[in-house]
C-alpha cells in the first residue's frame, strides 16, 4: 500500500491531500456550527417553554391569592354555602380549573371538582421551577411524562380564622403550546443545517476544483523539470530548463540551470584535478626515491635510520647521507619553508647539487664549502621565494669526530653514553649560518665535536618538535628528549620507533600533521652489531 502510495505522481498526492485537508477543514467548522446552532435552539426553546410555564404559575399564585382572601371572609362571616357556590361558580368559568378545595384548619368545608381525581397520577416535576417570587406555594405536576397540572397551595387568615385554599389548574394546553415551539425549532433547526451542509459542500466543491488546477500548475513544470535531469544524468548537459515565472519554480528553475552549468565546469576542472593528482603521485614518487630507504643503515661504526612524513602529497623536507674520501659519512638534513610540490622541487635541486659537488671533488668535499655552493644553487633556483634550512655533518670514524656546519636548522642533538665529568650528557650541535637562498654571499662557520662509543646522534625538522597536541600545545624539545633518553641503550630503530610512538599519542592529528616531519636517529656501538637486513619492524605510524 505504501510503495504504491509512494508511486503516485505528485500532481496526484497533492490533490488528494489538499483535498483531504478541505473536506476535514470545512467538515469539522460545519459540525462545530451545527452543534452551536443546536444549543442556541434548545436554549432559546427551553426559555421559551419557561416564559409560558412562568405566566401560569404567576396566574395560579394570584388566582390562589384571591380565592384565599374570599375564602377568609366568608368564612368569618359563616357563609359556607355562599363559599361553596363561589367555588362552583368559579370552576364553571374556568375550564382550566380542574379542582378548588377550601380548609379551614384541618377541616376541608367546601370543594368544587374531584381534587382527588385530579391528583391521581401525577407525578411532581422537580426540574421545573415556575418561579422564586411567588406568594403562594406552586408546584408542577406531570402525567405520564407530559405537563398536565399546576396546583396552588396559598394560606389566608382572617378574623381569626386560619386555612388554606389549594386550586389545580390544567396546563395541558401548555404542553401543546411548548410541542408546537418544539416543532418550530426543529424545522428551523434542520433548514440550518441543510444550509450549513449545502454551503459547505459548495466550498469543498470549489476548492476541490481550485486544488486540482493549482496542483497541474505546480507538477506541470516540475514534470517538466524531472524530464531535463533524466536527460542530463544520461550525459546531455547542454539541456536547459524553460524559465517563465518569478516564483519558487522559476527561482528553482534558474538555480537548475545555473547547477547545470556548474555541473559542466566541475566535470572539467575533476579532468583537471584528476590530471593533476596523477602528476602530483608521480611527484611523491620522485621525492621517495631521493630519500634512502626506511631501514637501518650500517656503516660499520655507525647505524642510523630516518624517518619522512610530509604533511601534504609531497614535501619540503629532506634528509640524505654518502660515503667520503677516508672511510668518512656525510649526513644531510633539510627543510624548504612551506610543503607542496615547489618545496619538493628545491629539494630536488638541493640533493643534485649535493651528488654533484660529491663527485665532482671526489669526495674530498667539506660541510662549509657544500653549503656555500648550495647556498648559490638555492638563491638562483628559488629567486628568494624559498628559503631552506640545512645541516651538513661529517662522521670521521680515524678521528673519532664529528665536523658539521649549519645553515639556519634545528640543532643536532649528540647524546652522550659516557660523558665527561663536569659535561653534559645531551650536547646540541649548535653553529650559526643563514638560510639557504637568503644572501647569496652568505658564508658559514664549522665545528668539531668527537663522540665516543654507545652515543646516540639525533637530526630533525621543527614538524616534530613544533607539532601541537590536543590542549594546543607544542610538544617540545623537551619531550623531544626525554623520548630519546628512555631509550639510549637500545638501537637506533627502537629509538625511532619509540619517539614516534610517544608523538604519535601527543599530536592531536598525527595521520595529517601541520608542517613535514624528518626524523633520522643513530648510534656509535659500544661493540661490533651485525648490519640490519631489511627494514625494521615499522611503528604503527602513517610513512
Amino acid at each position: 500500500m505504501l510503495k504504491a502510495i509512494k508511486s503516485l505522481p505528485i500532481s496526484v498526492k497533492l490533490m488528494a491531500t489538499t483535498t483531504l485537508l478541505l473536506v476535514f477543514t470545512v467538515g469539522l467548522y460545519g459540525v462545530m456550527n451545527l452543534q452551536g446552532m443546536s444549543r442556541v435552539y434548545d436554549e432559546s426553546r427551553a426559555e421559551q417553554q419557561s416564559i409560558v410555564l412562568r405566566r401560569a404559575a404567576t396566574s395560579a399564585d394570584r388566582t390562589g391569592d384571591a380565592i384565599g382572601a374570599m375564602a377568609g371572609v366568608l368564612l368569618a362571616a359563616g357563609a359556607y354555602s355562599d363559599l361553596d357556590a363561589l367555588l362552583k361558580r368559579m370552576a364553571q368559568d374556568d375550564p382550566r380549573l380542574r379542582f378548588v378545595e377550601v380548609f379551614e384548619g384541618a377541616r376541608s368545608v367546601a370543594r368544587a371538582g374531584d381534587p382527588a381525581g385530579a391528583r391521581a397520577g401525577l407525578a411532581e416535576a422537580r426540574d421545573l421551577k415556575a418561579t422564586e417570587e411567588l406568594h403562594a406555594e406552586v408546584g408542577v405536576f406531570t402525567r405520564d411524562g407530559a405537563l398536565d397540572l399546576i396546583i396552588a397551595t396559598a394560606e389566608f387568615e382572617s378574623a381569626g380564622i386560619k386555612g388554606r385554599v389549594e386550586a389545580g389548574w390544567s396546563i395541558q394546553d401548555i404542553a401543546a403550546t411548548n410541542a408546537r415551539i418544539e416543532e418550530r425549532y426543529a424545522e428551523r433547526k434542520q433548514d440550518a443545517m441543510t444550509n450549513a451542509l449545502f454551503v459547505g459542500g459548495l466550498i469543498i466543491l470549489l476548492g476541490i476544483v481550485l486544488t486540482i488546477l493549482q496542483s497541474l500548475r505546480i507538477s506541470r513544470p516540475l514534470r517538466d523539470l524531472s524530464h531535463i535531469v533524466d536527460r542530463i544524468a544520461h550525459g546531455n548537459l547542454s539541456e536547459r530548463a524553460l524559465v517563465d515565472a518569478r516564483d519558487e519554480i522559476g527561482v528553482l528553475a534558474r538555480n537548475f540551470n545555473y547547477m547545470a552549468e556548474q555541473l559542466g565546469v566541475l566535470l572539467t576542472e575533476t579532468k583537471e584535478k584528476a590530471t593533476y593528482e596523477k602528476e602530483m603521485e608521480v611527484a611523491r614518487v620522485i621525492q621517495e626515491s631521493l630519500l634512502p630507504p626506511s631501514r637501518v643503515i650500517d656503516a660499520g661504526f655507525f647505524q642510523f635510520i630516518g624517518y619522512f612524513k610530509s604533511a601534504s602529497i609531497c614535501g619540503g623536507d629532506w634528509w640524505n647521507y654518502a660515503e667520503l674520501s677516508g672511510g668518512r659519512l656525510l649526513i644531510l638534513i633539510g627543510d624548504v619553508t612551506g610543503h607542496g610540490v615547489s618545496s619538493a622541487m628545491i629539494t630536488a635541486a638541493a640533493k643534485s647539487c649535493c651528488d654533484t659537488l660529491r663527485h665532482v671533488t671526489e669526495g674530498e668535499l667539506t660541510v662549509t664549502f657544500l653549503l656555500e655552493e648550495l647556498n648559490k644553487t638555492i638563491y638562483e633556483a628559488a629567486n628568494r621565494k624559498f628559503v631552506m634550512t640545512f645541516f651538513a655533518t661529517i662522521i670521521d670514524p680515524r678521528a673519532g669526530t664529528l665536523t658539521f656546519s649549519n645553515a639556519g636548522h634545528n640543532f643536532p642533538l649528540l647524546f652522550r653514553a659516557q660523558p665527561p665529568e663536569g659535561e653534559p650528557a645531551v650536547v646540541p650541535l649548535v653553529t650559526r649560518g643563514n638560510r639557504l637562498g637568503d644572501v647569496m654571499e652568505s658564508r658559514f662557520l664549522e665545528r668539531t665535536v668527537p663522540y665516543g662509543p654507545g652515543d646516540v646522534l639525533v637530526w630533525y625538522t621543527d614538524g616534530i618538535t613544533e607539532g601541537l597536541g590536543k590542549d594546543g600545545q607544542e610538544y617540545g624539545e623537551k619531550r623531544f628528549r626525554r623520548s630519546i633518553r628512555a631509550m639510549l641503550d637500545k638501537g637506533p630503530d627502537e629509538i625511532l620507533e619509540k619517539v614516534l610512538r610517544d608523538a604519535e599519542g601527543y599530536f592531536a592529528d598525527f595521520a595529517h600533521p601541520e608542517d613535514d616531519i624528518t626524523l633520522v636517529v643513530g648510534k656509535f656501538p659500544d661493540r661490533a652489531l651485525p648490519a640490519r637486513r631489511g627494514p625494521p619492524p615499522r611503528p604503527s605510524l602513517p610513512a
